[in-house]
């Protein structure tokens, strides 16, 4: 599992918390890449009411053995209360890119 790319999404309230967010994971190397998406509307049930909110989504792409460093980091420092954290495993990836992003982006 530790030679397998992941792939986990969150959502921010700006573009500003996005860039900062972004920044600390690669900054860091908890990630080697993120992709900020332009702003997205999310509809979702909070506190028994239907919210709408416009919100900045991130792909955030780590190796798997940074997996829970990077979900301690997002629990600790996320700005909201229950933050989005959904993961996936990288079915194929190329070579390439693989061996790239495992060198943790050098």
């Amino acid at each position: 599992m530790h030679d397998t790319l992941l792939i986990g999404w969150t959502t921010v309230d700006s573009e500003a918390a996005a860039r900062r967010l972004g920044n600390v994971l690669v900054t860091t190397r908890l990630a080697v890449c993120v992709q900020i998406d332009a702003s997205v509307e999310s509809v979702y049930l909070w506190e028994g009411a239907v919210q709408s909110t416009r919100e900045w989504r991130l792909m955030v792409k780590f190796a798997a053995a940074r997996s829970a460093e990077l979900l301690a980091y997002i629990e600790a420092q996320h700005p909201y209360d229950v933050p989005e954290w959904v993961v996936v495993r990288a079915e194929q990836v190329a070579p390439a890119y693989l061996k790239w992003a495992l060198g943790e982006g050098e």
